[in-house]
């Protein structure tokens, strides 16, 4: 990971209300710093390993994206997904227990922008919330712009994809605290129209947790389904919006025939349901929210 001189943060934090059986709940936007890719990391560039290869000969990075964590204060407790990042990934040190290749393949991709007032304790507390308010943490897939912030909440539950955690890929495990032992889940069938599988989050089943891979191959996302439209909390299966409606696919990604099934369950479902589509790195997607920007 390389640290590259600063830039002032564009990207704001947004508290949007919608309804849940005609109550008002909280959404909130937290973006904890900002990350910058290989361009060909966002966007693939050739087939296959190929594809892979020319990720580390790019000598072009995007423009600095958000670190989106997602939190809803919903009636059964406060829900937050994925964790964010924190400013010490940019010390020298920061991954001194990974494999060199591990250090070197972290290093060449990506560079972050983290203040220490962007982590996520920080932020909770700009929105009038504490750390141990949170009642479960849904974590979409373990990489570290998703899972650093996990340091912030030892006495959270945790919850993860079961294949996710035991088949990871690109993780860092050292960055995880020694007592981060999450709930591994599987998912259900029938839950959940055109994914045919999903966990249910809430006894009344409005948060559903479902099946999205390609960026890994145990990648979920988070459905919510509000009184007027649904919210996906997408994760990385895209980087933008515009990716998933144009079909271009992220360099990133471990497996790209899943991600273009992932690409068409969304399509179809966004086509079923009135869809706010959230990944987690769109500079556009808490503005999107804000403003009942639907996928299709």
């Amino acid at each position: 990971m390389k640290e590259s001189s600063i830039i002032t943060n564009p990207y704001q934090d947004i508290t949007t209300i919608v309804k849940l059986k005609g109550k008002d709940v909280k959404v909130h936007a937290l973006c904890t710093g900002t990350v910058a890719t290989k361009v060909n990391f966002r966007t693939k560039k050739g087939p296959g390993f190929i594809s892979k290869l020319n990720i580390l000969f790019d000598s072009q990075y995007t423009e600095y994206m958000p670190i989106w964590v997602w939190v809803i204060e919903h009636p059964e407790g406060i829900v937050m997904i994925d964790t964010g990042e924190i400013a010490a990934v940019n010390n020298p040190d920061y991954l001194v227990h990974e494999s060199a290749y591990a250090r070197f393949i972290a290093d060449s991709i990506s560079k972050f922008q983290i203040d220490e007032k962007e982590e996520l304790d920080r932020k909770l507390a700009g929105v009038k919330l504490k750390t141990e308010d949170v009642k479960l943490i849904i974590l979409t897939h373990l990489h570290l712009d998703h899972t650093d912030g996990i340091r912030f909440f030892p006495k959270t539950e945790f919850m993860v994809n079961e294949y996710e955690y035991k088949h990871p890929y690109s993780n860092l495990p050292t960055t995880y605290p020694s007592w981060f032992k999450p709930n591994t889940v599987k998912y259900k069938p029938n839950r959940v129209e055109v994914f045919d599988a999903a966990y249910p989050i809430t006894s009344s089943g409005d948060l559903l947790y479902v099946p999205t891979p390609g960026h890994t191959n145990g990648h979920s996302s988070i459905i919510f389904k509000t009184d007027d439209f649904d919210i996906v909390f997408a994760g990385d299966i895209s980087y933008t919006q515009e990716q998933v409606i144009s079909g271009e696919l992220p360099g990133a990604h471990i497996d790209f025939d899943k991600s273009k099934q992932t690409y068409q369950n969304i399509m179809a479902y966004a086509k079923q349901r009135k869809t706010v589509y959230l990944p987690s790195h769109d500079g556009n997607a808490a503005q999107r929210l804000n403003s009942r920007g639907f996928l299709v």
